[in-house]
């Protein structure tokens, strides 16, 4: 099915002053057409610097005829040439190339002034920088001057980037997966941080927050190999976990049993300190979702301060204000 241009000429109109203000900042990683609130749901158009990646979960959205009118329409409009992309996304969680072009083996992208490897084909399924996230990271660096973060589900450490840029004395960045933590020491290179400062654990985030908090491991996780680590207090813990996932250490729930990774964040975060936590099940209403971190934080025994809702910014628009990605700062006193 051909895409229907009109959607995307009126999705570039509403960019406009923030295609100026992003090219102000430096920041040419950004969202085009969000297809769930801009008329063609199950299609979203992102640029990541000089790509354009298209990516449809159903394929009768998009006819491949229409990539090069496409990404020349963009390139127009954001005064940069791009190259467009094509990913197909099925439900079985793979990836069918629409287009087989030579791209970029190291393409970089930016973010606010920050270097991210933003190649949008590589041995994963998703983007290697989840635009929606921005508003986290831009709080994170604006946020973090001297404080110790501990950053949880880290993927390829966007979060951990933001903090040391911000001034943070120290990064923890925590993800099972090898190859997302060396795509992160890549970017805090690219930014020539210290590195002294930005540490990767590889390992699964259920015995890290388990020992981290006092809670330990326990039950037959517990005769399962994992880095022994001591109770440990941080200022500042980012807890992004995927919707679902399993391991022998524990499950993650998000809509059922967001407490099991909430609880020891609880105790984790030291005296004055702060959590942003998300959760990106749409069907997850974000006032039910507040009540749950509020219960569990009282049956802890360390009711928070306050919290207040982070939004994502305006490239990702909720006209209902129920966007996917539910962003929240938990306060300590």
């Amino acid at each position: 099915m051909p895409f229907d241009m009109a959607y995307l000429d009126r999705a570039l109109s509403l960019r406009t002053q923030l295609c100026q203000e992003w090219a102000h900042e430096n920041t040419n990683c950004y969202r085009v057409f969000h297809g769930a609130t801009e008329g063609v749901p199950g299609l979203n158009i992102d640029r990541y610097g000089s790509q354009l990646l298209v990516q449809t979960w159903r394929t009768e959205l998009f006819n491949e005829a229409d990539l090069g009118p496409l990404t020349e329409v963009v390139s127009h409009w954001c005064g940069s040439k791009l190259v467009g992309v094509w990913n197909r996304r099925d439900r079985r969680g793979q990836v069918e190339l629409g287009n087989q072009i030579q791209l970029d083996a190291q393409a970089t992208g930016f973010e606010a002034g920050l270097a991210y490897d933003v190649r949008v084909r590589h041995k994963g399924i998703d983007p290697l920088l989840f635009l929606d996230f921005r508003a986290a990271r831009r709080w994170v660096a604006a946020a973090s001057a001297g404080k110790s973060v501990l950053n949880l589900f880290s993927y390829t450490c966007g979060i951990g980037i933001s903090a040391l840029s911000g001034g943070a004395r120290s990064v923890l960045n925590v993800d099972f997966a090898e190859r997302s933590l060396s795509v992160g020491l890549h970017n805090a290179k690219l930014n020539q941080l210290n590195l002294a400062n930005f540490h990767c654990l590889q390992q699964d985030v259920f015995p890290v927050i388990r020992q981290l908090s006092g809670l330990g491991v326990k039950g037959r996780a517990a005769r399962r190999p994992f880095k022994k680590l001591k109770p440990q207090k941080f200022d500042l813990v980012v807890l992004d976990p995927p919707r679902m996932a399993k391991s022998p250490f524990g499950k993650v729930d998000l809509v059922n049993d967001y407490a099991s990774l909430f609880k020891p964040v609880v105790h984790i975060v030291d005296e004055g300190g702060c959590a942003l936590v998300t959760n990106n099940v749409a069907s997850v209403h974000e006032a039910s979702w507040h009540t749950q971190l509020e219960r569990c934080a009282i049956k802890a025994g360390r009711p928070f301060e306050r919290l207040i809702p982070l939004r994502p910014e305006p490239d990702f628009p909720s006209p209902d204000q129920n966007w996917p990605l539910k962003m929240a700062l938990v306060y300590w006193s």
